[in-house]
This record gives C-alpha cells, sequence and structure tokens, in this order.
C-alpha cells in the first residue's frame, strides 16, 4: 500500500457512513425492544441475549475474519458484511419467535464483522501520512454515529411502521449504501487478495501484547457504553414511567454525544494526547456519572444530563484504541486481524453486558441500583488496562503513549 500525497476525503466520509449504516442495525432494536417483546412475548434476561446474540460472532472469530480479509480481499468482505446484513434483516422482519430473532441477530453480526474489520484499513489507505490519526478518529464515530441515527428516526419509524416495518426499512437501504462503499474502494490503492493462509496472522494478533491490552480496554469499555445505551430506554420507562418516544429520544443523544467525544478524542491525539491517561480520564469520568445515574434520589433529568457526560466522556476511548492498532501491528498485513482482535474485545464486552447487567437487576427484584456492580468494576478494569497499554512499548521499543 503506498502512501497518499492527499487524503480521499469522499472515500473517508462514505466509509464513515458505511460502518454507521453496520451500527444502525445494533440501534434498531434498543427502542424497539419493549414492543418485540411484547409481541413475541419473552422476558427481561432473554430480551438481553436478544441484544447481545449480534455479537456472538465478534467475540469468537472477529480475529479470523481480519485475517480472512487479508486472504480473500477487503472488497469481498465488506460486500459479503452488507449481504448478511440484508438477510438477517429479513429473517428478523419475519421472525414469529425469540429463536428467529436470536437466529437473526446472529447473520447480523457476522455482516458487522465483516465490514468493520476491513474498513479501518481502507480508512488508512485514503488517508495521507500526516492525516492518518485524525481519520481513524473519525472512524470511531461509526458505531455511536449509526446507532444514534437510527435511535432518532425509531419514533417516527415505529409508529409509521412498526418494528417489523423498520426492519425491512434497514434491510432495502443496506444495498445502496454497500454499492456506495464497494465504489469508493476500488479506487484506492488495496492489497489484492493474497490467497496465503491466514490462520498465522489471527494466532500472531492474539500473541502480541499490545493488541491483548487494546481487546481488553475495548472489552471493559463497551461493556460499559454500550450496555448503558441498550437498556436505558426499559430503565426510563419502567422506573420513571417515560413515554417509550421520549425515552427512545433521551437515548439517542445520549448515543449521539459520543460522535463529537469521539472526535475531540481525536483531536486531542492530534495535540499530543497520551493513551493511558486519556483512557483513565474517560473511564473516571464514567465511572461516576454511573453512580449518579443509578443510585436513588436524582430527579430524571439529573441522570440523563449524567448519561450524556457518561457517554462525551467515554469518547475519548475508542480514538486512542484504533491509533494504537497500526502501531502494535507486526507488518501491514496484520492490521486488519489486530482490528479483528480490538472488534472481539468490544463485541466480548457488547455480549456480556446487557444480561450480565439484567442478571444483577433482576436478583436485586427489578431494582436498577443493581447494576451498579457489574458497571463499576468494568470501569476499573478499563483504567487499570489503559494504563498497562498506555506503558506497552511498541514493536519500535517506546511506549505508545508517548
Amino acid at each position: 500500500m503506498s502512501e497518499r500525497a492527499k487524503t480521499a476525503w469522499l472515500a473517508v466520509g462514505v466509509m464513515t457512513f458505511a460502518g454507521a449504516m453496520c451500527s444502525a442495525h445494533v440501534g434498531k432494536l434498543p427502542p424497539a425492544l419493549p414492543l418485540i417483546r411484547a409481541d413475541l412475548g419473552f422476558g427481561l434476561v432473554a430480551g438481553g441475549f436478544v441484544l447481545s446474540m449480534f455479537n456472538a460472532v465478534g467475540m469468537t472469530l472477529a480475529v479470523l475474519f481480519g485475517g480472512l480479509a487479508d486472504r480473500t480481499g477487503r472488497l469481498r468482505m465488506v460486500g459479503f458484511g452488507f449481504a448478511c446484513l440484508v438477510l438477517g434483516g429479513i429473517i428478523g422482519a419475519t421472525a414469529h419467535s425469540v429463536e428467529a430473532m436470536l437466529a437473526s441477530r446472529f447473520i447480523e453480526g457476522v455482516g458487522f464483522v465483516s465490514v468493520t474489520v476491513c474498513l479501518p484499513y481502507a480508512m488508512v489507505a485514503a488517508s495521507a501520512p500526516r492525516d492518518q490519526g485524525m481519520v481513524l478518529g473519525i472512524w470511531s464515530i461509526y458505531h455511536p454515529s449509526g446507532m444514534a441515527m437510527t435511535m432518532l428516526a425509531a419514533p417516527l419509524l415505529l409508529w409509521a411502521f412498526g418494528w417489523r416495518g423498520t426492519w425491512w426499512f434497514l434491510a432495502i437501504v443496506s444495498p445502496f449504501v454497500a454499492w456506495a462503499v464497494l465504489h469508493q474502494m476500488r479506487r484506492l490503492d488495496l492489497p489484492r487478495p493474497s490467497g496465503a493462509p491466514f490462520l498465522h496472522l489471527a494466532l500472531d494478533a492474539l500473541r502480541t501484547r499490545g493488541f491483548q491490552l487494546i481487546a481488553l480496554v475495548f472489552c471493559a469499555y463497551a461493556f460499559q457504553w454500550v450496555t448503558l445505551m441498550s437498556w436505558l430506554p426499559t430503565f426510563l420507562t419502567e422506573s420513571f414511567a417515560s413515554d417509550l418516544s421520549f425515552a427512545a429520544l433521551m437515548t439517542a443523544l445520549v448515543v449521539l454525544i459520543n460522535a463529537p467525544g469521539c472526535l475531540f478524542g481525536g483531536w486531542v491525539i492530534r495535540r499530543g494526547g497520551r493513551t493511558g491517561p486519556m483512557i483513565i480520564t474517560g473511564t473516571a469520568i464514567m465511572a461516576l456519572c454511573t453512580l449518579g445515574i443509578f443510585l436513588p434520589g436524582p430527579p430524571v433529568w439529573l441522570r440523563i444530563a449524567l448519561a450524556l457526560v457518561f457517554s462525551f466522556a467515554g469518547g475519548l476511548i475508542p480514538p486512542a484504541l484504533f491509533t494504537c492498532v497500526p502501531r502494535f501491528a507486526p507488518s501491514l498485513r496484520h492490521v486488519s486481524a489486530g482490528n479483528g482482535m480490538l472488534m472481539q474485545g468490544s463485541s466480548m464486552g457488547q455480549f456480556i453486558g446487557a444480561p450480565m447487567v439484567a442478571a444483577a437487576v433482576s436478583l436485586g427484584g427489578g431494582e436498577w441500583v443493581w447494576a451498579l456492580g457489574p458497571m463499576l468494576v468494568f470501569c476499573a478494569i478499563t483504567g487499570i488496562a489503559g494504563h498497562l497499554l498506555g506503558r506497552q512499548p511498541a514493536p519500535g521499543g517506546s511506549p505508545v503513549s508517548g
């Protein structure tokens, strides 16, 4: 992959939007979940697994998918990923049981991982060297932007078409986004499919100490952030008798503010911000906000304000992690496997987060204060692992945070 003289900003924008479309398939579920539970007849813990099934592939196979991208080519992987998103959406739209919903979310998870392990590499290929940190900071907004995009539209879509119509809408729009991103990727200097064995790339990634710490930080961060975003509509409706549309709108705003938080994190990195302090600062603020959100007493408006601060401060963490991946990669061929390991950590946190918090709340008799236990434990893990990551030497021998 040769270095570009100028950044292809159109390609950067289209690829970020494509990532956001993948994340829209994550964001469509939380505001619709109360309707789906009522329609299909399943409980809170089963709902947690429906939320988390999207991540089952990511937490087990993302690093292999990253290695596979080098063998088959990133264009093919992205096309395959969007095809899975469409198929999973159609199965979900026609589901009449919790088992069918779980299957649809699993297939959508395959699509999500296939696309998101490939696009960071393509983003670097589209950027000039001086812009790579900023471009990866921009890429880090894809997840909150996609979730928020769907959540903001959810009240209108759910009112006009119901939850099944919302699933159909995203399944119909996704192929057009796939065409646009594949068109832009064909104009980049991407490596041809190597045809070489890919398992060793995945094994190298799994053995790389820096990648291990990146995955652990993203796992613990995603546990906190995605769990709060997933359960916030239910928390507001069940604990404060909020209207579902109001709860969905507030959750969308909380998700959306993570995007400027990520852009701020990218700016901090460009100004010389260090990985360890950025992660520790972000998770410390998240921990304080978590206490205010779930402890008894504060009014609902204060809890929403704290959730906004929680989400913005969390934006310091993803840009720091995405920019670490190329630094720890043993070679360019390992970058996608490294991104796969990052996604594997993220998916693990998302998978265990929603059902673990649901189980804690259920054990507490439905009192959401019990969510503090698992949330604060994973805040501590984020901070400790972030400190270790900041002190971890890159392959050249200098600390990555330096």
